[in-house]
């Protein structure tokens, strides 16, 4: 299944933030995009750029902070984390 594209993703998390439920629509939005971090993050950096230019779009602020709580849920994947790499007998 191919992932999402950004623009779906804040379509997505803007019609979810408009609900009361923070943890259910964090939920939706990880369902949705599955674990594909990189998408949300370029959806989060579109949201943030436009809130950048609308400062005052309160709308948008609670699409950026519903972004960053399910950002906040999904795993980091750190190629060059150094307990991977010193469990595999290399030096940091």
């Amino acid at each position: 299944m191919p992932s999402p594209s950004p623009d779906a993703i804040v379509q997505q998390a803007a019609d979810l933030a408009q609900d009361g439920d923070r943890e259910a629509a964090t939920e939706k939005l990880i369902a949705m995009v599955g674990s594909d971090r990189p998408a949300l993050e370029a959806a989060r950096d579109q949201v943030a750029a436009d809130l950048h230019r609308r400062v005052d779009d309160f709308a948008a602020t609670a699409t950026l902070r519903l972004l960053n709580r399910a950002l906040s849920e999904l795993p980091v994947v750190d190629p060059l984390d150094w307990r991977v790499r010193w469990a595999k007998h290399r030096k940091p």
